[in-house]
């Protein structure tokens, strides 16, 4: 399915607005990555570099609550905690975000009613982005763990997706699929291609899904989306003989200095490769990949030691 084929099965999913979706210029279709409702605002498509406006469509709050129920085949509860959390899996592997009023009991958020916005997250498969970033890196003697770090829509969990492919086709690999972005599982078939070898842990709080995989499926490596308060498991697992692959949240290796996460895990010598990913124009590109041994080092990275434009090796059998 090539990208245009993907934001029309994106479309698809949005009953209300399906005809007008389909009038937005080829140009737009081929490069869509989101398509944005809200309440009583026009219908807007962003591109990475783009934001179109669909003229003369205005999304009302029963159009949205119309999707929702077609998200979920129209069994709310059948998807009561997907509702609570605000996201949501799709066919195909596209993900809706939603907002709205939160209905609170006992402190915590246990739904989310009159619908006011949804972010349609289109999936996006570009096999071999990863290829030359894993030859650098996944064999290299001395790896412990690579840290994926790029601002917002900078293709960091595409990447990291097609990574987890490569790599599953010579080693187990376990991914911890919290927010169900990287492997895209729906009715328990992911809709993303992991490769052969590779064990997901589907909607699993990090914490409890690290634990799980590396005390059931002995992973060889070790993959996990957008990296928090989680650390400090993932520090251990560097001690049992598990490589992580991992990403964060982190516009230039200056913010990754000031980042909790990726400080500790640096100085607990759980990761000692980090990669800056660009956005906008140069999404999914990697600007720069550095070894590090401290994370006060982090912040000079830009200025040399980049492996990824002097180092280059083949990768046998991808």
């Amino acid at each position: 399915m090539d990208k245009t084929d993907r934001f029309y099965d994106a479309s698809s999913l949005l009953p209300p607005f399906e005809n007008v979706l389909r009038t937005v210029p080829a140009r737009i279709a081929e490069r869509a990555c989101e398509i944005r409702l809200r309440s009583g605002r026009p219908v807007i498509v962003e591109t990475p570099s783009e934001r179109h406006i669909c003229v003369g469509k205005t999304s009302s709050a029963d159009e949205l609550r119309a999707c929702i129920k077609y998200f979920c085949d129209y069994s709310l509860y059948s998807a009561e905690r997907e509702l609570a959390e605000g996201r949501m899996t799709l066919k195909g592997g596209h993900r809706a975000g939603f907002t709205g009023t939160a209905v609170i009991k006992g402190g915590e958020v246990t739904a989310i009613k009159d619908i006011s916005s949804i972010n349609l997250r289109i999936a996006a498969e570009h096999k071999g982005i990863a290829e030359k970033l894993m030859s650098l890196t996944a064999f290299e003697r001395d790896l412990n763990g690579l840290l994926i770090l790029g601002p917002p829509l900078s293709a960091k969990t595409t990447l990291l997706r097609d990574y987890a492919r490569l790599l599953s086709a010579f080693a187990r690999t376990s991914v911890i699929d919290e927010n169900g972005e990287i492997a895209a599982v729906y009715k328990g078939t992911a809709q993303n291609d992991l490769g052969m070898n590779c064990d997901v842990l589907d909607m699993f709080p990090k914490t409890e899904g690290i634990m799980r995989a590396v005390r059931f499926m002995s992973p060889e490596y070790l993959i996990c989306d957008e990296v928090g308060g989680e650390y400090q498991q993932l520090a251990e697992c560097a001690g049992k003989g598990v490589k992580l692959i991992l990403s964060a949240h982190c516009g230039s290796m200056a913010e990754a200095a000031r980042n909790r996460a990726v400080c500790a895990l640096i100085d607990s010598g759980a990761v000692n490769y980090c990669a800056l990913l660009g956005s906008g124009e140069n999404i999914g590109k990697v600007k720069g990949l550095w070894r590090v041994d401290k994370s006060e080092d982090i912040g000079g990275c830009g200025s040399g030691n980049d492996l990824y434009g002097c180092r280059s090796r083949i990768l046998v059998g991808a």
